[in-house]
This record gives structure tokens, C-alpha cells and sequence, in this order.
């Protein structure tokens, strides 16, 4: 059975958010970005135990 997951609780995601847009997660597993707080089915997801380490941004570069 798939269940909803967000990958912002994912072990495998690097997170950044430019200003104030929702925080983008870059899955080190497969390198795609997907919206963190979006849920999705995702086979590769691992529940992190410790709060998402989010990289802010003040400009697009």
C-alpha cells in the first residue's frame, strides 16, 4: 500500500528556500526538486529524526 509523504521528513532531502517561496527539497538519492511540504508517493522515502537543515536564500544567483 503507498501512503502520502512530505519529503521535508525525509532523510534524503536538502532543503532551500529562496525569500519567502515554499522550501524546495533536492533528493540525494535521485537529484530531482520537488516542493518539501507537497505531498507525494515517493518508494524511497526514510523518516528523518532530526528537524530539516534548510539553506535560505536573499537572491536568485
Amino acid at each position: 500500500m503507498a501512503i502520502m509523504v512530505q519529503c521535508l521528513r525525509c532523510k534524503h532531502g536538502r532543503y532551500m528556500q529562496w525569500m519567502k517561496n515554499p522550501i524546495i527539497c533536492e533528493c540525494e538519492l535521485s537529484n530531482e526538486r520537488f516542493v518539501a511540504e507537497a505531498s507525494r508517493i515517493c518508494p524511497m522515502y526514510e523518516t528523518s529524526n532530526k528537524k530539516p537543515d534548510i539553506v535560505h536564500y536573499t537572491k536568485y544567483d
